[in-house]
């Protein structure tokens, strides 16, 4: 038989027999076994053993905190091997240990599920949402940059509206002014047709006027009785008229009914599917346990709850499983609820509801 790992003279046996290349491995007295040999080993009650495959051999230590002791079980709360010594203290003594060997196991058959899982199913998914972002950014700004042309084009569609109405108002204004000015320019020519006759009215009365200082002959007398009076003819100016100049009100410029005019935007929606089952993120081991049950849970936040049993104590805890805070309550009665406010106030009830400022 060959060995291609070891030469002849290297290969490993079995310690107690020379059977080549033994799959056991004694981690505490340190010697390779087949399995033949290993209910012979076992059998040697005088020390302790443990029995391991021989790939896994020295997966046991010395403990720390007990140099005599090797430690063959894991406590899962502290995350640390632990003695028999350990594990019998008060330290670890409510903690879950496993064994060393079958926590080994377990955690690496959960290592190639999850290399498994990572590789043939998760990444790819991970990978072909990363390939999609970039055509999701794009998209993004083709929808943005579609809304945009038709903001700008309902904007340009009010503003020509716009235009158009204040255009046709200027005409309206200009209209006014030529009916105005086409008054006053009748006015004009009346009242420069009546000054030349007015005045000539004047001299007329004048000249008449001296000559009556002096000596009357019979030419003047006839003069005298033919004058007319045009005095009340031109004490009526030309036709008058009153004007009413037009005046432009504003209207209060309404935000709400411009934006109602333009249109609206629906909003942004993104919406995050729930998973179809629950994942556990962590295991908590309160302190409420026996007669003491855990009766209520609030969160103060992501990371931190508080919790109450059928004690009068009631304890704050990290993800971690750490106790942060114990606080009793003041009336010494066991809660029958717990919950946290806003601002982190603690209340707790019945049959008195009590708020703390915690």
């Amino acid at each position: 038989m060959e060995y291609p790992m070891y030469s002849l003279q290297d290969v490993i046996r079995c310690d107690l027999c020379e059977t080549p290349v033994p799959p056991k491995h004694c981690d505490i007295c340190h010697i390779h076994l087949c399995e033949v040999c290993v209910g012979k080993h076992l059998s040697d009650e005088s020390k302790d053993h443990y029995i391991v495959p021989f790939k896994l051999r020295e997966i046991i230590s010395k403990c720390t905190k007990h140099s005599t002791e090797v430690c063959k079980k894991f406590c899962t709360k502290c995350n640390i091997p632990v003695c028999p010594l350990c594990v019998a203290s008060s330290e670890h003594k409510q903690h879950k240990k496993e064994d060393i060997l079958t926590l080994f196991e377990t955690k690496r058959k959960l290592m190639q599920t999850d290399l498994q899982d990572l590789e043939k199913s998760i990444y790819p998914k991970y990978q072909e949402v990363a390939t999609n972002i970039p055509v999701q950014r794009a998209d993004v700004n083709k929808h943005s940059q579609k809304l945009t042309t038709a903001l700008d084009k309902q904007g340009e569609a009010l503003h020509t509206e716009i235009d158009t109405i204040i255009q046709g108002m200027k005409s309206e204004i200009d209209d006014m002014d030529a009916q105005h000015i086409a008054a006053l320019d009748q006015q004009e020519v009346a009242i420069n047709r009546t000054i030349p006759e007015i005045t000539k009215t004047i001299l007329d009365l004048k000249r008449l006027l001296e000559r009556l200082q002096d000596k009357l002959d019979t030419s003047d007398v006839c003069l005298v009785s033919e004058y007319t009076s045009r005095t009340e003819e031109f004490r009526s100016l030309p036709a008058q008229f009153q004007v009413t100049l037009p005046i432009f009100t504003p209207k209060e410029i309404n935000r709400e009914q411009i934006h109602q005019q333009i249109g609206s935007l629906s909003e942004l929606a993104i919406t995050y599917p729930l998973l179809d089952k629950p994942r556990i993120l962590t295991d908590i081991q309160t302190d409420s346990r026996g007669s003491i049950a855990l009766r209520s849970v609030s969160c103060l936040s992501d990371s931190e709850l508080w919790t109450c049993g059928n004690g009068h104590i009631l304890r704050l805890y990290n993800l971690q499983g750490e106790l942060l805070r114990s606080v009793q309550t003041k009336s010494g009665n066991v809660p029958w609820d717990i919950a946290v406010t806003r601002s982190g106030d603690l209340a707790s009830g019945p049959p008195t509801l009590r708020f703390s400022q915690i």
